[in-house]
């Protein structure tokens, strides 16, 4: 089955997991990797190295990441050369929980990516503006 790793800056990574698993139960093939105030991005590219070598197998890897251009991003990056992974930037819950459901029925981790980028895109609404268009 196709793993997932969210990892983003201070708690956000571990957040998102818990706030996922409130919704969904708990997960066994997702992960959560923060970064540290003191993380380089040598050793978050270890940290997300690491773990790779542990769970990854033929069926892919997607990796969640915060922001484009930030060290969680750019740790994961390079690892798309060494492992079947898929990265995105922009994780948000919509996008994990889309993950999470998706990946016990895609064929391959990019189309996975393909669906969790599509449904977090969706997800992005402004609420007053969509609620005030269906009360005229």
């Amino acid at each position: 089955m196709i793993k997932i790793i969210i990892v983003a800056h201070g708690e956000l990574a571990q957040e998102l997991l818990n706030s996922a698993e409130t919704i969904a139960g708990k997960q066994p093939n997702i992960y959560a990797l923060n970064r540290g105030l003191q993380d380089s991005l040598a050793q978050m590219q270890m940290k997300i190295d690491v773990l790779l070598k542990e769970i990854s197998d033929d069926s892919g890897v997607l990796i969640l990441t915060d922001m484009m251009g930030g060290t969680p991003c750019n740790a994961s990056v390079p690892m798309c050369r060494a492992f079947n992974t898929e990265v995105l930037a922009g994780v948000n819950l919509p996008m994990v929980l889309s993950a999470i459901f998706a990946a016990k029925s895609v064929k391959n981790v990019s189309e996975l990516a393909d669906k969790v980028l599509a449904d977090g895109q969706k997800s992005i609404i402004n609420v007053k503006k969509r609620l005030l268009s269906r009360m005229k």
